[in-house]
């Protein structure tokens, strides 16, 4: 179990360089749960929403780049239960609290 988690890690850690995702802010225990959450969360919303769905490449981008404001470890995991499809209207309900009050990819 602990080198299928490490294993986890490291593709989740890849995964969030390579899509240019911002570092999360949370616990020493919450940032890496928080990290596969959101890996998790977006590449199973991208396979429903694009792959499978009709959204768009450039209508996926902008979904990303909202994804990208989520900076709260806390958020990712809390929707690590949460629909495919519910993606959009997740990001939209998330509240200050869970985005950084300066971004730095802005």
């Amino acid at each position: 179990m602990k080198a299928k988690r490490a294993e986890e890690q490291a593709e989740s850690e890849a995964w969030s360089q390579q899509y240019r995702m911002p570092p999360l802010e949370g616990t020493e225990r919450a940032v890496p749960w928080g990290v596969r959450c959101r890996h998790q969360i977006l590449a199973a919303a991208y396979t429903a929403l694009v792959v499978e769905g009709e959204t768009s490449e450039p209508e996926w981008e902008e979904i990303e780049e909202t994804a990208r404001t989520i900076t709260r470890a806390g958020w990712w995991i809390d929707q690590r239960f949460s629909e495919p499809d519910d993606l959009t209207e997740l990001l939209q309900a998330a509240t200050d609290a869970d985005r950084p009050s300066e971004n730095p990819y802005f």
